[in-house]
């Protein structure tokens, strides 16, 4: 995959990401570690334990980063595992209805939640450079949506 956003889009932006493929290209970018966006990529669930289990994380992860009133102006970035399973779909739904809710629980406290849907043969370089549009100031407009990939 050809890049597409320029290094030094991101300059100075704090993030989060315990997926290295992703936060590397975000350090690329001119990201910095820190609590601005936080990238959550859910584990690959094989049963409904799972799910339940895919959904606690991100819960716990946005819990110990991004709940307001302390934390403000914030992206949070949920990926999703890739379609295939009625487990992954009940994960992949699961995500995109916390982020949705999120997103208009927390409007007032400009924390914008949105969800990454990557396709099956989704390579770790899409996702980045979309994490990474979304954590530039173009990306600024985006809240409570998710994103489809193919």
């Amino acid at each position: 995959m050809t890049a597409v956003l320029r290094p030094g889009v991101l300059d100075g932006v704090r993030v989060s990401c315990a997926d290295e493929a992703i936060a590397a290209r975000l350090r690329e970018l001119g990201a910095v570690p820190g609590d601005g966006v936080l990238v959550h990529r859910a584990a690959d669930p094989a049963d409904a334990d799972g799910v339940g289990a895919a959904l606690d994380d991100a819960w716990d992860a946005i819990r110990a980063t991004a709940l307001p009133p302390e934390a403000t102006d914030r992206l949070i970035v949920l990926i999703a595992p890739p379609p295939g399973t009625a487990d992954r779909a009940a994960a992949r739904a699961g995500l995109e209805n916390l982020a949705r809710t999120l997103s208009i629980e927390w409007a007032r406290y400009a924390i914008r939640p949105v969800a990454v849907l990557p396709g099956a043969r989704t390579a770790s370089a899409e996702l980045a450079e979309l994490v990474a549009f979304l954590a530039s100031r173009a990306g600024a407009y985006y809240a409570g949506c998710a994103f489809t990939l193919r």
